[in-house]
């Protein structure tokens, strides 16, 4: 008995996570209109953490920032690892996949890939010899990180070859 009370409790307290993180339908005998307010406070700490962590997103989008992390954020629950820096990173991908990212923010993004890798139990800084680029569409150049264990990491930017 007590394991099935547990169970339904779980069910609810998923019900009312997905309504204020992910969109769901608001669990019964909840008010809708708390519920919704409670989802936009949850968006805009989420957008205010992502802003103190990455300030070139907000210094490259400008005053579009609130409105485009606002979309990507009632669009996309929080990454795996819950990290305000893996959540700058995938709103970087979606600005890219919606075509509206910026050659600066494609190498901020090269950075985060070159530096860190996302797991389950959170963000980890990557290990050994290593090779990124990344393709900048305004400027039509590349860029290119190296890093060799014991003597660093070298970036060149490369102009577009014809």
């Amino acid at each position: 008995m007590a394991t099935e009370a547990r169970q339904r409790l779980t069910a609810r307290q998923a019900e009312l996570v997905r309504a204020l993180v992910a969109r769901g339908p608001v669990p019964t005998r909840f008010d809708a209109r708390r519920i919704a307010v409670a989802a936009r406070t949850l968006v805009s700490k989420r957008r205010q953490t992502v802003a103190r962590v990455w300030p070139s997103i907000v210094k490259v989008l400008g005053d579009a920032y609130v409105e485009r992390f606002t979309a990507y954020a009632e669009a996309h629950p929080l990454s795996m690892s819950g990290s305000p820096r893996a959540d700058g990173r995938a709103f970087i991908g979606w600005l890219e996949s919606h075509g509206m990212s910026k050659d600066e923010l494609r190498v901020e993004a090269l950075a985060f890939d070159f530096r860190y890798v996302e797991t389950p139990s959170g963000l980890r800084l990557r290990r050994g010899l290593l090779v990124k680029m990344v393709k900048l569409q305004e400027s039509r150049s590349r860029v290119i990180a190296v890093r060799v264990p014991w003597l660093g990491e070298r970036w060149w930017g490369m102009p577009r070859l014809k």
